[in-house]
């Protein structure tokens, strides 16, 4: 059974200091992290480019075990986001992630 509070007492200053904390951040990027977070092959995606720094969208397919178009489909969805950008060599694609916060969010949820 869930133990739950006897009498309903609100420490009004611990509330207060967290709903002002809350105010002044943005956690639009933490929502949409978890969206990423939310699908197997983005996470496999995350671990890759962590761990290579570059990939190229056909290595990333074969990784997923997945075709090019629904591992495209996966990268765009990242980078859209700003998780993931993007750079063309020629006739290959190559993704990484967008920038070291981005990174670092990885670090700690891997």
């Amino acid at each position: 059974m869930e133990k739950v509070c006897q009498v309903t007492i609100v420490h009004k200053e611990k509330v207060d200091t967290v709903k002002n904390k809350l105010i002044k951040k943005d956690l639009s990027s933490l929502i949409v992290l978890g969206k990423c977070f939310s699908n197997s092959s983005r996470i496999k995606i995350f671990y890759a480019l962590e761990n290579f720094k570059e990939m190229c969208v056909c290595d990333l397919a074969e990784l997923l075990d997945a075709s090019i178009a629904t591992t495209s489909h996966h990268l765009r969805f990242l980078k859209k986001h700003g998780m993931a950008k993007s750079r063309q060599d020629g006739k290959v694609v190559y993704y990484s992630l967008a920038n070291e916060d981005i990174l670092s969010a990885i670090h700690v949820f891997l």
